[in-house]
C-alpha cells in the first residue's frame, strides 16, 4: 500500500479506536463480550478436506485440491452497483499455503478451520446455528432474533451486537474489540461491499455473503456449504443440505402431477419502491413453481424483487387462484374496489408468511429458518395449493390474511 494509503487507514484507525474508547465509557458489558474457551466451541484441526460439490447455488464455487481448497464468490448485480469476484483460498492451519499468482492472483488466504464468527445476517446466523457452532458466535445483527437459544444468549451479553445489514454495515469500534476470527457480511449494494475491503484493512477477516441474490431456495440453501468451509464443517453441510434437497425434490415431484395446475403470486407490501414490491424471478418466487403453481408474475427480469404499481398487478394477477403476502392484515392496502377486482381476494385465498412471529422482539422466523429448511416452506404452500396432497399438514409459515374489505 502507498504512504497516502497509509495515511488514510491510520487516520481511520485512529478515529474508530477514539469511537471504541467512548463506547466502552457507555456500554462496557456489550464491548468486553468474548467467547470463552470451552470443549465444546473449540474446532479440532483439519486433517483431510470432506469432498463438496455445488449443484444449485449460482453464486460461489468450490475446487478442491490435495492440501487446499478454493472457494470462489463471483456475484454481479448492476441495479446495485456491486459486483465481487474473488477466490477464497482456504487451508488447514499447519499446511504450507499455495502461491497466489496466476490463476490465484488476487485471492485472499484463510487458515482453517477458525473458531469463532460474526454475521450481520440472520440468515447466516442461522446456517451457523445449524453446523453447531452457535457456541462459536459471537456477534450478531442485534436481539431481533426468533431462535430463543440465540435471544437467550443475546440477552446474557454472550453474543454481542453489530448492527443489521439492512439498516447500515457494521459497527467497526465492536468488531474491533471483539476480533472474531471471521465476519460474514450482507452484501447487497456497493455501500455494503465497500466495507468489505474497509474491514480488512483493519485486520477484519470480512467474507461477502451473496445467498440473498441466488435465484432458487436450493440454491441460497446450498449456502450452508459455503459457510461450513471455514470451520471444517463440510461434512455436516452436506448431510443437512441432501436431506433438506431429497424432501424438496420429493414433494416438487408430487405437486408436478397435479392436472388442474393452480395459479399464485407473491408480493410485499407497502413497497419503497412502489405500490407492491413483486417476487417475480428470486428465490421467494421459485417457491412458487416448484409447489406446482403457475407464478402470474414471472418474467425475464432481474432475479430480485421489482416494484409493481396496482394497474400491472391487477392486469397481472386478477385471475390468479392464491395470493401469498408478508401483510397479517389487509386494513393498509388499496381500496375494497381495487382488491376485490382480485379472484383470489374474493375467494379470501390470501395467505401472509409471518405466523412464526416474535413482535416483541421484532422477530421473524421466515428470514431464518427456511434459509437452511426451504423443504418446510414448500410442505406449507404444496398443502394450501392443493391440499388433497398433504391432508394432514398443518400450516408452519403460513395462515389466512384477515380480510376487512370483502
Amino acid at each position: 500500500m502507498n504512504a497516502k494509503g497509509n495515511n488514510r487507514c491510520s487516520i481511520w484507525a485512529f478515529l474508530i479506536l477514539a469511537l471504541l474508547t467512548m463506547q466502552c465509557k457507555r456500554e462496557q458489558n456489550s464491548s468486553s463480550v468474548r467467547l470463552a474457551t470451552t470443549e465444546s466451541n473449540v474446532l479440532p484441526p483439519i486433517s483431510s478436506f470432506t469432498p463438496v460439490s455445488i449443484s444449485h447455488a449460482k453464486n460461489f464455487s468450490v475446487v478442491n485440491h490435495e492440501n487446499y481448497r478454493v472457494a470462489h464468490l463471483n456475484f454481479r448485480s448492476t441495479d446495485r452497483n456491486v459486483l465481487f469476484n474473488q477466490k477464497i483460498v482456504l487451508v488447514p492451519k499447519g499446511e504450507v499455503p499455495p502461491e497466489l499468482v496466476g490463476n490465484l492472483s488476487g485471492a485472499w488466504l484463510v487458515e482453517v478451520p477458525l473458531q469463532t464468527v460474526a454475521a450481520n445476517d440472520d440468515g447466516e446466523i442461522t446456517r451457523l446455528k445449524t453446523l453447531d457452532l452457535m457456541d462459536n458466535i459471537i456477534a450478531m445483527g442485534g436481539g431481533g432474533i426468533y431462535d430463543s437459544e440465540l435471544r437467550k444468549r443475546w440477552e446474557a451479553k454472550q453474543i454481542a451486537s453489530i448492527g443489521y445489514s439492512f439498516h447500515s454495515p457494521p459497527q467497526p469500534e465492536i468488531l474491533l474489540a471483539l476480533q472474531p476470527d471471521v465476519l460474514f457480511l450482507y452484501s447487497y449494494d456497493h455501500q455494503r461491499l465497500e466495507s468489505v475491503a474497509k474491514l480488512r484493512q483493519l485486520g477484519i477477516n470480512a467474507i461477502p455473503q451473496f445467498a440473498w441474490a441466488e435465484p432458487s431456495f436450493l440454491g441460497k440453501a446450498e449456502w450452508i456449504k459455503f459457510s461450513a468451509l471455514f470451520f471444517g464443517k463440510e461434512e455436516k453441510a452436506n448431510q443437512v443440505f441432501e436431506r433438506v434437497a431429497a424432501r424438496c425434490e420429493e414433494l416438487m415431484r408430487l405437486a408436478a402431477g397435479q392436472a388442474n395446475k393452480k395459479s399464485a403470486f407473491l408480493v410485499y407490501y407497502p413497497s419503497d419502491k412502489s405500490d407492491w414490491n413483486a417476487h417475480r424471478n428470486d428465490f421467494y418466487a421459485s417457491f412458487l413453481e416448484a409447489a406446482g403453481a403457475e407464478n402470474v408474475l414471472k418474467d425475464d427480469g432481474p432475479t430480485h424483487d421489482v416494484g409493481m404499481n396496482n394497474e400491472k398487478l391487477l392486469a397481472l394477477a386478477e385471475n390468479a387462484d392464491v395470493w401469498f403476502v408478508n401483510s397479517t392484515s389487509d386494513r393498509e392496502w388499496p381500496t375494497a374496489s381495487f382488491l376485490r377486482s382480485f379472484k383470489s381476494y374474493r375467494n379470501q385465498n390470501v395467505y401472509h408468511y409471518q405466523k412464526r412471529t416474535r413482535y416483541e422482539h421484532n422477530a421473524y422466523d421466515w428470514y431464518e429458518e427456511p434459509e437452511v429448511r426451504p423443504d418446510l416452506v414448500l410442505e406449507d404452500l404444496v398443502s394450501i395449493l392443493y391440499p388433497e396432497l398433504l391432508p394432514d399438514h398443518e400450516l408452519l409459515f403460513f395462515e389466512k390474511v384477515q380480510l376487512t374489505k370483502l
